[in-house]
């Protein structure tokens, strides 16, 4: 809990009343404000926790082996019983690499999607579809989005959780921590599990001002998402580092190079992507085709190429999407039944309604709304500080004990 919010006491000890007899133990800690050195985030709020873990589990530190396993999530995160297991059954079935597995799993926006504006439930359809494009049998390494899991063992090891300003985007930045403290050799594993999320809420009445709302606090988002591109610089530091000090280094491993790929994918890509395709239009509108030297023309007639290309790959993607949310839907909704929890937040998706076909055709506005402008934005800011005034933002309550906590 946030030491500085008022109700963090009560709060706590609500919880704690309610759902001890479900746990073996549930130990509440209250990150204070103000520490040295430190940006108010998720990261700062996850390191102090992670010292009261290791506090609590010295002993088993200590000792020959440790089989404790600490995940790491959102408030707004909704985690299937199955994901635990599975975490089990990875540890044990590879257990002689357990001590620097990192688990890291898709996300699915599936509570509250119904009543979100198009553009914001666009951009975090996107937002899933780049976390699990890294997901994929065989794949080199794997970055996780918002929910992970990794031995206390490993956490301890690299010397926990980072809270200065640079560790904003805090679940990439514990992969690329642990990636270059372990010498390249942590091993991320795929949960096919996927985790719950809410898209963004907005406290606006209905209608216009309920939109315009919910898309302000988007973009809010978005620039706290793409602020992340300070891991570019981070991996870029540590990469020179080894190279510098090591003559013969694993990071000049195609592995290394992947994960630089995948940095570059999310931090420069979009922006890339949109100045090529804005200018390229415009040169060629400006310009007739006789007028261009040909090789400028045949590069403008590959990216047009490309363009088409992107446009129908991601329809083809919106379209096996429809299916695998209706079988997570499907599958929380069963899982809430057996447990009397039915106020969760569901959000089916029909494919024929023009919402959905409407994603179809918006996903460029989306993107580069959600995407390209707010990583300029980040990027020039960074220009005088690294340090981002953090606000989070508001997510739904599906029921009146939900909104009391809120």
């Amino acid at each position: 809990m946030e030491q500085k919010e008022v109700t963090a006491l009560d709060k706590a000890a609500h919880l704690v009343s309610k759902f001890e007899r479900s746990f073996l133990n549930i130990h509440p800690t209250f990150h204070p404000a103000g520490i040295q050195g430190e940006i108010a985030g998720k990261s700062s709020n996850v390191a102090f926790a992670a010292n009261r873990i290791v506090e609590i589990h010295h002993a088993d530190l200590n000792g020959d082996s440790c089989d404790i396993v600490v995940t790491v999530m959102d408030a707004d995160t909704h985690l299937s019983r199955d994901y635990f297991t599975e975490i089990r059954r990875l540890h044990y079935a590879h257990i002689d690499e357990a001590d620097r597995a990192l688990y890291c799993c898709p996300i699915i926006f599936d509570r509250n999607s119904h009543e979100t504006p198009l553009l914001v439930r666009c951009a975090d359809l996107l937002w899933g579809f780049a976390g699990i494009s890294t997901m994929y049998p065989g794949t080199m390494i794997s970055i996780p989005t918002s929910v992970y899991s990794l031995p206390l063992s490993l956490a301890e090891k690299v010397g926990g959780w980072d809270s200065d300003p640079t560790a904003i985007g805090e679940d990439m930045h514990m992969l690329l921590k642990c990636y270059f403290e372990t010498a390249g050799n942590v091993i991320s594993r795929v949960v096919y599990i996927p985790a719950s999320q809410c898209n963004v809420s907005s406290d606006g009445e209905r209608g216009w001002r309920r939109v315009l709302g919910t898309c302000v606090a988007r973009y809010r988002q978005a620039l706290r998402h793409m602020w992340g591109a300070l891991d570019s610089g981070f991996a870029a530091r540590r990469t020179l580092g080894y190279l510098r000090f090591h003559k013969r280094c694993s990071f000049l491993s195609p592995r290394h190079f992947a994960l630089m790929h995948l940095l570059w994918e999310a931090h420069f890509l979009p922006c890339h992507m949109v100045i090529i395709m804005v200018f390229s239009v415009l040169y060629t509108i400006l310009h007739p085709a006789f007028e261009l030297h040909p090789i400028l023309a045949k590069a403008f007639f590959w990216s047009d190429v490309l363009r088409t290309s992107s446009f129908i790959g991601m329809n083809i993607c919106l379209s096996l999407y429809e299916r695998w949310h209706s079988i997570c839907v499907n599958s929380r909704m069963q899982d809430m039944h057996e447990a009397n929890l039915l106020d969760t937040g569901f959000s089916p998706r029909l494919w024929y309604r023009l919402q959905h076909l409407a994603e179809r055709i918006c996903f460029p506005i989306a993107g580069t709304l959600y995407g390209a402008i707010p990583a300029l934005h980040a990027v020039f800011l960074h220009f005088w500080t690294d340090r981002l005034v953090y606000r989070v933002s508001k997510k739904p309550t599906f029921n009146l004990e939900a909104l009391s906590l809120a």
